[in-house]
Formats: structure tokens, C-alpha cells, sequence
């Protein structure tokens, strides 16, 4: 576990609407749906938001080695991926982070699929993996500002498992480094997180 770790226990997160919208398949010059649809969708988006209890925390590593495929941290773990690698080049620190919006959620998904409505179950999960999604960008956002008072600069894109050919098995390290299961997170046998709006990720952080 991570010496110095930075909790965050209630992230300030405005409702993503435009993000759910795309994530939904709603365009602008998509058909105009009726008023009652839209408050309709417009409730559902409420509902499912005020469900949302984002949280975050970071953390960071000095990188010891990185050969622009494998990059080794200082507590001796290793990033096996071309991508990581190449976001990490000429960083000297990995800024190591996860974000969720816990089980209430993924609660409310499950009732609406146990009562049959679909429609409303997918706004629901749509919300929520837009939501976490922007969590983790306040927490980054918020990280970036720490670091740059410090005269370091934190990149703006990141790396998530589970994307580009990082392997699930990595969320084992992010167990290792973050205290995760003190947020009420767990690592399935599959490696999948629970509860399921979770994410995890990973920046560059060099010397400005």
C-alpha cells in the first residue's frame, strides 16, 4: 500500500448530461421526442444521479525503468503495456488512481430491470457510467492543481484497465497500492470491481 494516498470522500460532480445523452444515442439533430418523453427521461437521469455517491483516491509511484513496453514502478511492480508505457515516457512519477459512485446505483438498475423497465435501467446505468466517468476527471483535475503548485505537471490523458490490452488482472495492483477495500470495493475472482461503477486509471506526472 501507498505511503501517501489522497482521500477524497465526496467529489463535486455536476450531473454529466451531455455525456449521458451521447452515451444514450441522443443527438442534436436526433427526432424531437414528445414532452412528456423527455421529462420522462429527464426524471429518470434525476433519480439515478441522486444515487450517485462519488469518491475517489490517488496516489503516486516514482518510475524506476520504462522501455517503452514494460515500465517498472518503485515497489517493484511492472506495467506490462505499449500503451501505459508510452503515455508514462518521460514521466518520472505514475499517478495511480481509482474512482466510484458505490452500490446504491447499481441498486437502483437492478429494481428497474427486476420491474421490467428496461428503458429506465438503461438511463440509469447510462448515468452512472458517465458520472464515475466524470469523477475521475475532478479527481485528476484537482491532483493536476496540487501538483502544479508544486512545480510538476500531471498529463491530461490517462490509461484505464481494461482498455488498449491492459489486462483486468492490473485491478489486483491498484489493490495493492490504494486502499481500496477501505472504500467498500472488492475484487471479484474475474477481476471485475465491485460495486461495478468503479474505475481505475493511471497519468504521467513529470517536472515542469
Amino acid at each position: 500500500m501507498l505511503d501517501d494516498v489522497t482521500r477524497m470522500r465526496r467529489l463535486p460532480v455536476a450531473m454529466p448530461v451531455a455525456a449521458i445523452n451521447r452515451r444514450l444515442g441522443r443527438r442534436k439533430d436526433a427526432q424531437v421526442v414528445s414532452a412528456v418523453q423527455e421529462a420522462q427521461l429527464t426524471q429518470w437521469m434525476a433519480e439515478a444521479f441522486v444515487q450517485c455517491r462519488p469518491v475517489g483516491v490517488f496516489g503516486c509511484l516514482a518510475i524506476v525503468d520504462n522501455d517503452g513496453h514494460k515500465v517498472t514502478l518503485s515497489d517493484a511492480s511492472v506495467i506490462e503495456n505499449d500503451g501505459v508505457a508510452r503515455l508514462l515516457a518521460q514521466c518520472q512519477y505514475a499517478w495511480l488512481a481509482a474512482s466510484t459512485i458505490g452500490p446504491e446505483l447499481v441498486a437502483l438498475v437492478n429494481q428497474a430491470l427486476a420491474a421490467g423497465d428496461g428503458a429506465k435501467a438503461v438511463v440509469a446505468d447510462a448515468v452512472g457510467s458517465e458520472t464515475v466517468e466524470a469523477a475521475m476527471d475532478v479527481l485528476q483535475n484537482y491532483a493536476g492543481t496540487t501538483l502544479r503548485r508544486r512545480g510538476w505537471q500531471l498529463s491530461s490523458k490517462r490509461f484505464s484497465v481494461g482498455y488498449g490490452g491492459w489486462a483486468l488482472s492490473a485491478q489486483a495492483q491498484f489493490f495493492a497500492w490504494l486502499p481500496l477495500a477501505d472504500m467498500g470495493l472488492r475484487l471479484t475472482p474475474s477481476a471485475i470491481i465491485e460495486p461495478e461503477k468503479t474505475i481505475t486509471a493511471i497519468a504521467g506526472i513529470r517536472s515542469s
